[in-house]
């Protein structure tokens, strides 16, 4: 069995991250035995907003699909592509096993009504969604 690449995940999480995407490579979406199947870590280097949520920063390969990442190599904009088209659950499965939680959301304590509106039309000038969509 080879070593994960992925640091600090122990035997027990990795096998539930194969489980929960099914036994299937996130890159050619065979089936395949959990031991055959590998945990990939994106560059951190080239994606710096996953250090956040740590599902975003892993797939699930098989080792020739594992093997081609790293000689072709896979662009990183290609990598978070996969990870974008999880399914929900997949997604929710994944941060679990991996112990991560967001932070719950706390409004600002000072509501003042005129300062959002104008941080609001700063941002989006009144007519800038009149040609959109």
């Amino acid at each position: 069995m080879q070593v994960s690449e992925y640091p600090g995940l122990t035997p027990v999480q990795e096998k539930n991250l194969k489980r929960a995407v099914e036994g299937n490579c996130e890159l050619c979406h065979e089936y395949f035995a959990f031991q055959f199947l590998e945990i990939h870590q994106i560059s951190r280097r080239l994606y710096r907003e996953m250090v956040r949520d740590p599902a975003a920063r892993i797939l699930v390969v098989c080792q020739l699909c594992h093997q081609h990442i790293h000689r072709l190599p896979v662009r990183v904009k290609d990598q978070r592509a996969i990870v974008s088209r999880r399914s929900f659950f997949v997604r929710q499965d994944l941060r679990r096993i991996l112990g991560y939680a967001p932070k719950p959301y706390s409004p600002p304590d000072d509501t003042d009504m005129s300062q959002m509106y104008e941080e609001y039309f700063y941002h989006f000038p009144p007519g800038s969604f009149r040609l959109g969509g």
